[in-house]
């Protein structure tokens, strides 16, 4: 049996430090994607992952750019709002305007597509392999500092990178990471046969997430919306799944259209986002001919004690999906 590794007093301390003070149980994206990487950093298996789902969508016609132009309007953008990022140091981005008008028919086109994608099956001892290229806020201050709170002076944006996971298609088997030069065994993560448990009407599963994520994060709506992006990030999920996700999504409070946005490979799509309570927006990117999920995008949009407006906080962009037989096997 595999014990769990010890943490040095240093490396306690700097996990402490990223722990919510005394009376604040909740963890917002940021820092829990640092506390996460700090974690990464010290010890050979990472603690256990809940990966969201992406699949090859299917080509729409050529008049499904005329819709996207109908949504978001000719004249949105006065230029670009971002540029694909490539290091570190490309870490802002302009903030750019969303509208809620036209969320609902973008989403209800994206899953129209998704849902006539045909079905992978996934048997036991298969793993979903999910290649992409991602770059997160990463600590860069004093380990042995007593500060409380991730603030723009001990904060910067990791290098965009090559990540690639092998996550298990049932419970039981262990799965893999290979980030940075280095690989990780991946024990206790969900599987992805978890997703195809999800209600595949967008109303039903809306309440189911709802329900299963009350009192976390800084809000109902912002958890649920988290819930759904965490599927779409690393996963191989049911077509009429994905369908529903993308439906579900555009029911939540607050969700809106931005009309230029960039993933980590510098592809331009259109993004539906939503805005946390802290000041950090995320979002979900699609090739705006083919509809097909092509990442996401987080950064500051109100200046906060982590940075001013525009600090890029993360950028993925998937590159690859595909059904294998082992970890470390790649798709054919």
């Amino acid at each position: 049996m595999k014990q769990s590794p010890r943490l040095d007093p240093a490396e306690r301390a700097e996990l402490a430090r990223l722990l919510p003070p005394p009376g604040d149980p909740e963890l917002s994206r940021v820092r829990h994607r640092l506390l996460k990487d700090a974690f990464l950093q010290h010890v050979a298996e990472p603690p256990a992952v809940r990966s969201g789902p992406r699949f090859a969508l299917l080509a729409a016609p050529v008049a499904a750019a005329v819709l996207v132009a109908a949504i978001i309007g000719v004249a949105v953008l006065n230029g670009r709002t971002g540029s694909g990022a490539t290091t570190g140091a490309d870490s802002r981005v302009a903030v750019a305007a969303g509208d809620a008008t036209g969320v609902a028919l973008l989403m209800d086109r994206v899953a129209a597509v998704a849902g006539r994608e045909p079905s992978v099956p996934l048997n036991q001892g298969q793993y979903v392999y999910v290649r992409s290229r991602v770059a997160w806020l990463m600590i860069n201050g004093d380990p042995g500092s007593d500060q409380q709170e991730i603030s723009a002076a001990n904060s910067v944006l990791d290098r965009v990178h090559d990540r690639e996971i092998w996550l298990p298609a049932t419970r039981g088997d262990e799965g893999l990471i290979r980030e940075r030069g280095e690989t990780f065994g991946l024990s206790g993560a969900e599987p992805n046969s978890t997703y195809a448990e999800l209600p595949t009407d967008p109303a039903e599963l809306l309440k189911r997430i709802y329900a299963e994520t009350e009192g976390q994060d800084s809000g109902p709506d912002t958890a649920a919306f988290g819930f759904l992006g965490d599927a779409l990030r690393e996963s191989l999920l049911p077509p009429a799944v994905a369908a529903a996700i993308y439906r579900a999504a555009a029911r939540i409070p607050g969700v809106v259209l931005v009309a230029d946005s960039v993933d980590a490979q510098g592809r331009h799509g259109v993004a539906v986002a939503r805005t946390r309570e802290d000041g950090e927006r995320q979002e979900w990117i699609f090739d705006p001919v083919t509809f097909e999920y092509l990442g996401e995008r987080s950064y500051l949009v109100r200046d906060t004690p982590l940075g001013k407006a525009g600090m890029l906080t993360g950028t993925t962009a998937v590159l690859q999906r595909g059904v294998v037989s082992g970890t470390g096997v790649l798709p054919r």
